[in-house]
């Protein structure tokens, strides 16, 4: 289930958002796009037992302006951020059978944050997926 509860009626027709936020062509097919993040390597808080934390994310949106030119403009600073959320995560809390969906939950709200204050609407942002989750 995404992480976002926007409406299916809403997407299929193009959501309609504050003028404030820039305005993006509604989707012609109800198909999910994927913005793809270099793969990430930290040093976090592994508490001695990991060292290392490896994630490969895929970011969703059905609006493919959004994932193809905007968060592509956005890769340094989505990197840069979430670089910062992924430091400061412990292996205690990762491990937990929740901890990698909390880990999305924080990254999507991140990189929701980051499209709000370059005025894109971060609804258009549905879900952010784990490629790869390596402690180590």
């Amino acid at each position: 289930m995404p992480l976002s509860m926007a409406h299916a009626s809403d997407e299929a027709e193009g959501m309609t958002y504050s003028p404030k936020y820039k305005q993006f062509e509604a989707p012609h097919e109800h198909v999910p796009q994927y913005f793809t993040m270099d793969k990430v390597v930290v040093n976090f808080r592994g508490e001695g037992k990991a060292k290392f934390l490896a994630v490969d994310f895929k970011f969703m949106s059905y609006y493919p302006q959004v994932v193809e030119t905007e968060m592509e403009y956005l890769r340094p600073i989505l990197k840069n951020d979430i670089d910062r959320v992924l430091r400061n995560q412990t292996y205690s809390k990762l491990k937990t059978p929740t901890g990698p969906d909390e880990l999305r939950a924080e990254v999507l709200k991140v990189a929701r944050e980051i499209l709000e204050k370059h005025d894109i609407y971060p609804d258009l942002l549905e879900d952010v997926y784990l490629d790869r989750f390596v402690m180590q």
